[in-house]
């Protein structure tokens, strides 16, 4: 069982790191495990970034002492008592006077009313005395009960007029002044009123509003001093029964300003406002600390704080934010990137440099330092060193963006000045090529800082010190982190990834190098051979697009397994001299074949970088050593010659450079031993190296294209004819020598 289970594991490590095959388990490894480091990276961010403390309720009893101060972790309001609520609005109801209107038509409709009951009277009684039953009946039909005592008076003219005529009056002198009908104010009764008249509004006490009852005894006063009690009755009557009110209550606009009234009162003791003090801390609580206390409570309860599920949605939204943006970032690399992707070790430690980014934020935030100090610079040069700027790039973005929305920052302008800075960070490592480049690196994060932070400090209109700030701290920050970079993350990185950056590759280089010099004293043909290979490699690189300075560091060491028996190669073979003559074809073929696993092992000694390494195993790929095959054919031609036996173990070229690496070497090799190296002969030569090689299969696993073919073979043949140039044949004696050279020149 165990083994079985160490067996799984086993398989389960292949398919991680190796790229998904058909099979679905493979692919779930594959793309699982990589999945499973984003969710890993995403939930530490609630602990490298947790939220400010969630306030907590507080229970206190009037009249007890306050363990410690309530501070209010943001602005809220202090409801007021329902009961003290409604009385204030039932005062504020009260105080709205009623809204009357004034009639100027009622004069004239009580007139017209009265008009129209004595003309009918009029014409009733003109011809015939009044009797019972027509007074009743002209009383139904008129709308108006009188006793038959008021029907006699009615029936005399004289008398009829002189009522008519008072009623006239009194509604053409008394009702434009205004009355009202009585009772006719529902509600509270104010101290005033509100009169709309045409002429405008005006306020008046509610004691001096006349109602009806008023007009009716100051119009006694149009009648004639004899008129009897009956004719004042009758006067009294039909006035009554024919006056149109003219202060008309207004029921909409009197409801309407008292529910405006009621509106203005305001339901809240205050606004407590946020970091305000609600308790202080032994100190006895009043009533109003009690009301300010409780209304808290409320508001935490309404917002859903101050309880263990709230913690557990912001942990649960910080984690889904960054697994959002590092899943989009693992995204990028799938599609754009997919070798970083596929290899477990790259997607790695590029998640870790993400994770130690963001930890070494936590730091500075926490312990309240600048914020330009956060490393987003050192992560931004190590990933454009180890791989590229535009990962870099993408990776800055990302960790600006994971800071404005997880730490306060994100409401000023700090995760655009990192941004800014980054970015520079991240663009500018494609022209570092010493490390003594790295003071102009410095200088341009320096200003990356200084612009994206005055920028910010215009926008925001921000005090002159802000972005003078930036400035010196942005510097210090990029200094720090560059020389952080190049002088240990990135030479430790190297290690790690097996990836060789430029400085690496520069420094490997240097002909001066420790084993270059041995190479020279061990086999100057083979280390003259190197130079003048890596001289193609470089400009057929360079005409396709690939990294020219790693082809030419790997063609340095290309060679070195042949220091083990130089004199078993031609290149450092005196003339006349070949231990080969003594060998038979199978051993010459060995000691041939070998060079490569003594470079591989020198290679590891001296501990040279993994692309050094695959150089020294791919530029010979499977090809077969051809003369000493054919010589054991042609020494034994009835033996079965095993062509397995003069092949080099490979394997073939995997990449663009190594691909060119072995083009060149060939090339070199071959045109390096033509009698007359005429540029036709030297073209057709690289032709013909090139479509061997093809024909072999041997550039069947790099990704070379026919049109890099075709530049890389312009490439070669440029140096080819310019080393190969056809000499001047000098005339001797000293004086040609002078008849041929320059005025001022020497010639030596």
């Amino acid at each position: 069982m165990t083994a079985r289970f160490r067996e799984t594991w086993r398989d389960a490590l292949r398919a991680i790191n190796r790229p998904p095959g058909e099979s679905w388990q493979d692919r779930v490894a594959h793309h699982g495990a990589r999945v499973a480091l984003v969710l890993a990276v995403s939930a530490t961010l609630p602990f490298l970034f947790p939220r400010s403390p969630l306030p907590e309720a507080v229970t206190q009893a009037e009249g007890s002492v306050a363990d410690t101060d309530v501070i209010a972790a943001f602005e809220f309001d202090v409801p007021k008592d329902p009961q003290q609520i409604a009385l204030e609005r039932a005062e504020a109801e009260r105080i709205v006077p009623p809204v009357y209107v004034l009639d100027p038509t009622a004069a004239d409709s009580s007139r017209d009313r009265a008009s129209e009951f004595f003309a009918a009277v009029d014409s009733a009684f003109a011809d015939t005395e009044p009797t019972a039953p027509a007074t009743d009946s002209l009383g139904a039909a008129l709308g108006v009960q009188l006793p038959p005592e008021q029907w006699g008076l009615l029936a005399r003219p004289r008398e009829r007029q002189a009522i008519a005529s008072a009623i006239d009056r009194a509604f053409d002198r008394l009702l434009p002044a205004g009355f009202a009908p009585v009772l006719d104010v529902p509600g509270p009764q104010p101290a005033s009123v509100l009169v709309r008249a045409p002429e405008g509004d005006r306020r008046i006490p509610r004691d001096s509003v006349r109602s009806v009852g008023d007009f009716l005894d100051q119009s006694a006063r149009f009648l004639p001093a004899e008129t009897p009690v009956e004719g004042f009755q009758l006067f009294q009557s039909l006035l009554y029964r024919f006056t149109v009110p003219s202060l008309r209550l207004d029921e909409t606009a009197t409801r309407l300003a008292r529910t405006r009234a009621r509106a203005t009162v305001d339901t809240t003791l205050g606004t407590v406002l946020e970091g305000e003090r609600i308790l202080a801390a032994h100190e006895r609580v009043t009533e109003r600390d009690l009301r300010r206390l409780r209304a808290y409570n409320q508001a935490l309860a309404e917002r859903g704080l101050a309880s263990a599920g709230s913690r557990r949605r912001t942990a649960l939204g910080a984690t889904l934010f960054g697994a959002f943006l590092l899943g989009l970032f693992a995204v990028v690399l799938a599609l754009y990137r997919p070798a970083m992707y596929r290899d477990a070790r790259s997607f790695l430690i590029v998640m870790g440099l993400l994770g130690l980014g963001l930890a070494g934020a936590a730091v500075i935030y926490r312990i309240d330092y600048p914020p330009e100090l956060v490393p987003i610079v050192l992560i931004a040069i190590v990933l454009a060193a180890l791989w590229d700027g535009l990962v870099a790039l993408v990776a800055v973005v990302v960790l600006a963006l994971l800071l404005a929305g997880l730490t306060e920052a994100g409401a000023n302008y700090q995760p655009f000045v990192l941004l800014g800075a980054g970015a520079v960070a991240a663009l500018g490592v494609r022209g570092l090529r010493r490390r003594t480049h790295g003071w102009a690196l410095i200088a341009a994060i320096t200003t990356g800082y200084l612009v994206v932070g005055t920028a910010g400090a215009l926008v925001l209109s921000l005090p002159v010190r802000v972005p003078a700030e930036t400035l010196a701290w942005g510097a210090v920050a990029a200094t720090l982190y560059t020389f952080l970079a190049l002088g240990a993350a990135i030479p430790l990185l190297e290690k790690a990834t097996g990836i060789s950056t430029d400085q690496t590759l520069l420094e490997l280089s240097d002909l001066n190098a420790p084993l270059l010099r041995e190479l020279s004293r061990k086999a100057p043909g083979t280390y003259a051979h190197s130079i003048n290979v890596a001289n193609l490699a470089e400009a057929a690189c360079l005409a396709i697009g690939a990294n020219a300075l790693q082809a030419r560091a790997g063609v340095y060491y290309h060679d070195v397994g042949k220091m083990e028996n130089p004199q078993y190669f031609v290149e450092n073979q005196p003339k006349g001299r070949n231990p080969h003559d003594r060998l038979p074809a199978l051993r010459s073929a060995a000691v041939i074949r070998e060079h490569v696993r003594d470079g591989l092992r020198i290679a590891a000694e001296h501990r040279l970088p993994p692309f050094i390494r695959d150089c020294i195993r791919e530029h010979h790929g499977t090809s077969l050593i051809s003369f000493f095959y054919q010589q054991a054919r042609e020494d034994d031609p009835e033996a079965d010659v095993d062509p397995a036996d003069f092949a080099y173990p490979g394997p073939k070229p995997q990449t663009r450079e190594t691909a060119v690496v072995m083009l060149a070497d060939g090339i070199e090799s071959a045109t390096r031993v033509l009698q007359d190296p005429t540029p036709e002969r030297i073209r057709s030569t690289i032709d013909a190296i090139v479509e061997a090689r093809v024909r072999e299969g041997q550039l069947d696993q790099c990704p070379l294209t026919l049109r890099d073919l075709e530049s890389a073979k312009d490439a070669f043949g440029r140096i080819l004819v310019g080393m190969y140039h056809r000499r001047i044949e000098y005339p001797s004696g000293i004086r040609a020598r002078e008849e041929i050279a320059a005025p001022g020149e020497t010639v030596g």
